[in-house]
């Protein structure tokens, strides 16, 4: 079968003006209730995004693609998966249900952070290798015939905890930006009543209480993404930390955490806290008492992780899919677009130790993909996930139907 589903991206409104992102200004707030900055004065080095600028080049991905062929393998299939704490949970959702698709198969994912995700895969330890973060040039270079494959459109949070705080009445959460969380990262912003964090918040009670940065600990694609997000608001992070599933985090930032629940944990326990946190597990965070920032956009807007947001995001970003499938989809424009969005990666072999392995991989990804398979509202929904564009699907064809064994 042919994987497809109806598109949420039609609904995305695209807006053509960009404007770099602000450490600090006056917000106004526009028609629909967003908060906007009148003035900009944090300047990127540049506007392209940092992800994009560094994703590996090459030609683009086919526009069609022959049916996936897909079958029970002749013999039971336990498809193994470790990495991406922020992916897991929604693959933890849809182990149950795949063997009522194919009843020869089994799901059997685990966490451990992107970077054990590729390098697992890489090894053959895992069938299957959960990433954040897409393949590097010389990833795919070192690996022939390694893919990375998205299964689905996933964002990040970020949140605080910060008692005291009293934001005034219509405002759901603080306003930061991109380049206010590189100065807090970097010690250069160090008390939640700055005047910078007030700027964008006018009319909110801001305690004098010290700002705890936390940082994940592992090879994290969660990482990847925000340190991206920093690189391509703040020229002082560009330049310094830079990004990727690992960094040289400044002193400011001495808390880390292992995966995604235990920076809710970590946060939780430290009061004054800022964490970036996968939308996987934002129902944790709110249950722990966490608030969630709205962060600025390109246009200057305070947007949270919505459907419609991270929708944005990919129908400016994802306009074109390279035939390697490795996109980034971090600060781009649109009125709406959420920031720090990404595609979900399996990363997976071309060539498989055995045909009833390459089979079960095709059902996989054929079922996981389909709306009437895996990517339902319901499961997508219950991790803040949303479905690939219909743009990104031939190329996934491509690349899952050339698996072989």
């Amino acid at each position: 079968m042919t994987i497809r589903r109806p598109s949420i991206f039609a609904a995305a409104l695209l807006a053509g003006g960009v404007a770099l992102a602000a450490c600090g200004s006056t917000p106004a707030t526009t028609s629909k209730g967003q908060a906007k900055t009148t003035s900009l004065t944090c300047k990127t080095s540049a506007v392209a995004n940092s992800g994009a600028a560094n994703a590996p080049s090459g030609a683009p991905a086919p526009t069609s693609a022959a049916p996936i062929p897909t079958a029970n393998p002749t013999s039971a299939v336990t498809l193994h998966e470790d990495g991406s704490s922020l992916i897991y949970p929604y693959l933890l959702a849809l182990a149950p249900e795949l063997p009522t698709a194919y009843s020869h198969i089994t799901l059997s994912p685990a966490s451990g952070g992107s970077g054990k995700g590729q390098t697992d895969a890489i090894a053959g330890n895992v069938q299957m290798g959960g990433s954040d973060a897409f393949l590097s040039s010389s990833q795919f270079s070192s690996n022939p015939g390694l893919m990375n494959i998205p299964i689905a459109v996933s964002a990040q949070a970020v949140n605080y905890n910060v008692p005291g705080l009293v934001l005034p009445s219509g405002q759901t959460g603080l306003h930061l930006s991109g380049c206010i969380l590189a100065n807090m990262y970097m010690g250069k912003i160090t008390n939640w009543n700055d005047s910078s964090i007030a700027a964008l918040n006018p009319g909110s009670k801001l305690p004098n209480l010290p700002i705890v940065p936390i940082h994940r600990v592992d090879a994290s694609g969660d990482t990847f993404i925000f340190t991206s997000f920093l690189t391509d608001t703040n020229s002082a992070w560009a330049s310094g930390p830079s990004f990727g599933t690992l960094v040289s985090w400044p002193t400011a930032s001495q808390i880390s955490a292992n995966g995604n629940p235990a920076m809710v944990q970590a946060c939780s326990a430290n009061p004054g806290c800022v964490a970036y946190i996968g939308v996987s597990v934002e129902a944790q965070a709110s249950s722990a008492g966490l608030g969630e920032a709205l962060l600025q956009n390109q246009s200057g807007n305070f947007v949270l992780p919505t459907g419609t947001n991270m929708a944005s995001s990919v129908s400016a970003g994802a306009s074109k899919i390279p035939a390697d499938l490795a996109v980034s989809l971090i600060y781009q424009k649109g009125a709406d677009s959420y920031p720090i969005v990404n595609f979900e990666y399996l990363v997976v072999k071309k060539t498989q130790p055995s045909a009833d392995i390459a089979t079960a991989i095709k059902d996989f990804f054929s079922w996981a993909l389909s709306p009437t398979g895996g990517a339902t509202p319901a499961n997508l929904g219950t991790v803040g996930f949303i479905a690939l564009p219909s743009n990104a699907l031939p190329g996934v064809d491509a690349e899952v139907g050339s698996i072989t064994g």
